[in-house]
């Protein structure tokens, strides 16, 4: 129906995700964020919004998307590093807005008062960490003596900050993480003197990708954060709801990519299937991600190592190397499973321009949610 290389994003897995991890624990509610950068799609944010649910912001796009689509800026929560750079020319009443640094206190103070902002702090845990260089604690957020300041600052404009915010990083590898960073983020707040309303949990829930038990583990981490999260209600005495902003668990199973084999070819070492689409443009986590493949039509021969190559002409644009049916044809498409987080906003226009977007939800089906780019759109950029 719809021309190769296209992604489909469905609705069903993240309402399943939602489901999974509930809006509530400990008799406590969990409002869910949806991370924008990890998915911004058209059709999936205007079900969220239907769903009463709000989205986690970081950069002027997002914020301008959000506010296009319908959301009140009471359901907009503004994170991110160096917003100041960027909020302090938004005129929007009404924002919930976790500064993350002393800079954007003192640059955001007034505005936030004279905007009617709800405000909050992200702090820095001793959890956080660049995972590819642990011994580096990352750009992120304020440590305890910056917090102490920022609220005083904050108090001096007659703000009162309500939440406290962290976030780990991607696939947080066990629970005791999130219990010791609760712990560190309840100790901090007394020791400044601070009463959060809202606990902000970010996100990092883990997905695994590459097991065929993937989804059974996936229930399993969520049992044991549940019930991490249950046992932290203690720590904060004045806590009305938790807030949750889980991008990639919410939305990593509700897309895939799909290719078509345009040439095979066959060599000593392996067989090489060349397809309309790839790692430069469409895949970029299968860098370091491994997702299951699929074909359509099904096939059902011997299987052999197999190279899954994209069309463009360097050596880098090679989406899987795995085993796969040796009946291949050209002409079958291939299905790259898992393609809903990150995949669209790291697509690249690498000389082919932007792909089909399909959206798929239970009332409409199949619908084409944004057409391939033409020539015209990609080339129609430059003056």
């Amino acid at each position: 129906m719809w021309a190769t290389p296209l992604y489909v994003v469905a609705w069903p897995p993240v309402a399943e995700s939602l489901r999974i991890i509930g809006d509530s624990v400990g008799g406590r509610p969990v409002r869910h964020w949806l991370s924008m950068k990890t998915q911004p799609v058209r059709p999936l944010l205007r079900r969220w919004r239907e769903e009463g649910r709000g989205v986690e912001v970081v950069t002027d796009f997002e914020l301008s998307a959000a506010l296009a689509e319908g959301f009140g800026a009471s359901r907009i929560v503004v994170n991110g590093v160096g917003k100041h750079s960027w909020l302090s020319r938004s005129s929007v009443p009404g924002l919930i807005v976790h500064f993350d640094s002393l800079h954007e206190v003192r640059e955001l103070a007034k505005q936030a008062r004279k905007l009617e902002w709800r405000t909050g702090i992200r702090l820095h845990v001793a959890e956080e960490f660049d995972p590819d260089e642990p011994r580096f604690g990352g750009q992120f957020g304020l440590n305890a003596q910056e917090a102490a300041v920022a609220l005083d600052i904050l108090r001096t404009e007659g703000l009162v900050a309500e939440s406290v915010q962290f976030h780990l990083r991607t696939n947080v590898e066990g629970v005791e993480c999130y219990r010791r960073a609760l712990s560190e983020t309840a100790r901090v707040c007394r020791q400044v003197g601070f009463e959060p309303k809202y606990v902000d949990c970010g996100g990092g829930l883990p997905i695994h990708y590459a097991e065929p038990d993937g989804r059974a583990r996936d229930r399993e981490f969520v049992s044991g954060f549940r019930r991490t999260l249950a046992a932290s209600l203690e720590l904060y005495s004045g806590l009305n709801e938790l807030w949750l902003e889980n991008g990639r668990f919410m939305t990593s199973r509700a897309g895939v990519f799909v290719m078509t084999v345009i040439d095979i070819k066959d060599r000593p070492d392996c067989r090489y299937l060349i397809c309309d689409g790839g790692r430069t443009n469409h895949a970029f986590v299968s860098d370091w991600e491994t997702h299951r493949i699929f074909t359509v039509p099904q096939r059902t021969g011997p299987i052999c190592l197999t190279t899954v190559c994209g069309p463009n002409c360097m050596a880098y644009d090679r989406l899987a190397r795995t085993e796969l049916p040796e009946d291949i044809e050209v002409g079958d498409r291939l299905v790259w499973t898992d393609a809903g987080a990150y995949h669209l906003p790291w697509e690249s226009r690498f000389s082919h321009g932007l792909a089909n977007v399909v959206w798929y939800d239970e009332e409409n089906g199949l619908r084409l949610a944004r057409p391939a780019e033409s020539f015209e759109q990609w080339w129609g950029v430059w003056r």
